[in-house]
């Protein structure tokens, strides 16, 4: 952090300081983009694709990247987003009845609520999100991040080259916000055991995954077209808010996780969550019934250990 930036983060509101982020990251900062190949569009097949985002007090991040993610890549032909409301205390749900009941009717959007949790947990999230996620492939995309115009059509197309054994990442430096933009076949993501969630509640999670990934012998390759690299950027502060109920600094909670890993992989632990992933209460699409995930995730017919 340079002295200019110290000095800014004194003298400026922090909800000033986040609008002024905001407006830098949408309208300044610099991205090479480049023009697609045609063949993405030309495919034999088109494997369904499901985008997973959470939620818990980022509406503020929320509104801008989620109705503009669904715009540019609705025209694939098999697409969902998958929407968490992690307990979000910041009027998400009215706002998404309000602004995005739409996309629901019109299946393109699947909006689930939890009332449980108090904090957040980034594995535990993911992991709903991912769980739920009805498609052949699941990305995360993480609430601060853009798709970019037509990603849906450009991971079938990696898919179609590559096959089902990779785990794709969209990111480079210096855009350091995309490195959770991960790309899995479902089965190989549930075979994995999903995001760990014993770790702490973040920081270290998209990269514990990967690494497992890579040791039971998928495929890991970075993407670094910038047209899907733009995102929203955070705080120090931000990153970790709602993750604890004291304030914790956010590296402090990513160096004790990428021990954790380490261990673990060294100790050839590879599969997460062992005994299954959290069973939450969740809410779909404003309805009124209470039903429990893992019940949920089976209806979907997905036949993997949840």
């Amino acid at each position: 952090m340079s002295k200019l930036t110290k000095l800014l983060k004194h003298l400026i509101p922090h909800k000033l300081e986040r609008t002024l982020r905001t407006y830098r990251d949408i309208n300044l900062r610099n991205y090479n983009d480049t023009a697609l190949p045609e063949e993405i569009y030309k495919q034999d097949h088109y494997y369904s694709i499901s985008f997973c985002s959470t939620c818990m007090n980022r509406l503020f991040h929320l509104r801008h990247t989620l109705e503009k993610n669904i715009q540019n890549n609705r025209s694939y032909p098999n697409i969902e987003f998958v929407l968490i409301d992690y307990n979000s205390q910041d009027g998400l749900e009215d706002y998404v009845k309000e602004n995005w009941s739409h996309y629901i009717e019109q299946g393109v959007l699947n909006y689930y609520k939890t009332f449980q949790p108090q904090t957040f947990h980034a594995s535990k999230a993911k992991n709903l999100s991912h769980a739920l996620a009805k498609g052949d492939i699941v990305c995360n995309v993480d609430g601060d991040n853009f798709t970019g115009k037509d990603l849906a059509y450009y991971i079938n197309y990696l898919y179609n080259q590559h096959g089902e054994n990779n785990i794709f990442q969209f990111h480079k430096p210096p855009f350091w916000g995309t490195v959770g933009r991960l790309t899995f076949f479902k089965e190989a993501f549930m075979r994995l055991g999903g995001y760990d969630e014993d770790l702490l509640p973040i920081g270290h999670e998209d990269l514990d995954l990967v690494n497992r990934g890579r040791e039971i012998g998928l495929e890991f390759k970075q993407e670094k077209q910038e047209n899907f690299l733009r995102y929203l950027s955070n705080t120090t502060l931000e990153k970790s808010i709602n993750c604890t109920a004291e304030p914790k600094n956010y590296y402090e909670l990513e160096g004790a996780n990428r021990i954790q890993s380490n261990n673990n992989i060294k100790n050839g632990i590879l599969t997460a969550n062992a005994g299954g992933m959290e069973n939450f209460i969740i809410y779909k699409n404003f309805s009124e019934e209470a039903l429990n995930s893992k019940d949920l995730i089976m209806k979907h017919g997905k036949s993997m250990p949840v």
